[in-house]
């Protein structure tokens, strides 16, 4: 077994709800648990302060070593300041959109925090606010948020010509996160189950914050994963995100044959079934529900270096090579294109070889 391995199920122990304390405590007592590597992955995962969260929740603080404990508790604490001031800027931007009549609903953690899924706020980590905004009134949300002091980071060439899924983002000295109008979910993905129209029409209100559904919420929460951040591509998994579905599941209204409906609807779905098929490999929370055979590609992966480093190449460079096949296609048919490509050829080749030249990084960020 390999270490990277344990240390996954390490981790998913101390995030579940179905691990007993008494078993999570006898492995986390043994002799040879890697504290190093729990941090390491924890920390590429984003969920540092949930460990530490759970681990006080579970009132198994005292297995820490001293120094640990120390280093976690500050991490947590500064986690938890910066979230209070995400949810005032939350409710601010809330308060903003809703008086100008912008149709709006907040995405992802910002989501999640301001729904009250947290026992304590600071077990999520939030980077920026993520709200999608109705398609016609994108350019007055983005301009509303200009006259009351967020500004538009510059853009490169590229946003001129390749549509993100969000405008530019734009950030303020008022408030401590970014923010991003999404103009859409994905970049390349569409499903009517998984609408921009859909997503907005089924908002509900969570302490006069709007927010998805809760299925929408779960959806959402792990597409964003599986094609945003790609983790169907590398057959990863990322427990920040396991985390929110745990949390999501654990704290809503639905009983267990509503939630056995959704989950039917998710068998439809190839990225919604590749992610519990991974997740299976570790966590029996969801196994009530979604009670399909392990991912058996992201297990040899955490099990076996060489097939983790095999597949994690092929498929960075079929990705890469798309990429590079998309933009020539591109470059031939668009004589601005090329033109602006020019001019800024330094920054671009200069992207290219960072990219090339990080995939020995990349490889340890993915599961």
């Amino acid at each position: 077994m390999s270490k990277r391995f344990t240390t996954y199920q390490i981790i998913a122990d101390i995030l579940s709800f179905t691990t007993s304390n008494t078993s999570l405590e006898a492995t986390l007592s043994a002799a040879d648990v890697d504290w190093d590597a729990i941090v390491v992955h924890g920390s590429r995962q984003l969920v540092i302060p949930t460990l530490y969260c759970r681990l006080k929740q579970r009132q198994l603080l005292h297995l820490l070593p001293e120094d640990l404990d120390l280093y976690l508790h500050d991490i947590t604490s500064q986690n938890r300041k910066r979230n209070k001031a995400i949810l005032e800027e939350v409710m601010m931007l809330s308060t903003l959109f809703k008086k100008h009549h912008i149709e709006h609903v907040f995405l992802k953690g910002a989501a999640l925090l301001a729904s009250g899924y947290y026992e304590d706020i600071a077990e999520r980590m939030i980077g920026d606010i993520d709200i999608l905004v109705a398609t016609k009134q994108l350019d007055k949300a983005f301009e509303l948020l200009q006259q009351h002091s967020f500004k538009p980071i510059p853009l490169t060439f590229g946003d001129k010509y390749f549509e993100h899924k969000h405008l530019p983002r734009m950030t303020t000295n008022k408030f401590i996160a970014a923010i991003e109008l999404h103009r859409k979910l994905f970049v390349t993905y569409t499903k009517k189950e998984l609408s921009n129209a859909l997503v907005l029409n089924n908002k509900r209100i969570q302490n006069d914050v709007f927010v998805p559904s809760t299925q929408n919420l779960i959806e959402h929460n792990i597409l964003n994963h599986e094609i945003n951040d790609d983790g169907y591509r590398y057959h990863s998994m990322n427990f920040r995100t396991v985390y929110d579905t745990i949390m999501i599941l654990k704290t809503n209204t639905l009983n267990n044959t509503q939630i056995s409906d959704v989950f039917v609807q998710f068998n439809n779905n190839k990225y919604l079934t590749n992610f519990f098929k991974k997740l299976n490999v570790f966590c029996d929370d969801f196994k009530l529900f979604f009670n399909k055979s392990a991912n058996h590609i992201f297990t040899l992966k955490l099990k076996y270096k060489i097939i983790h480093k095999l597949w994690l190449k092929g498929a960075f460079t079929g990705h890469l090579f798309y990429i590079i096949c998309h933009r020539l296609g591109f470059w031939i048919s668009n004589r601005a294109y090329r033109k602006d490509l020019w001019k800024d050829r330094h920054r671009v080749f200069s992207n290219y070889r960072s990219y090339l030249s990080n995939f020995k990084f990349t490889r340890t960020q993915k599961n």
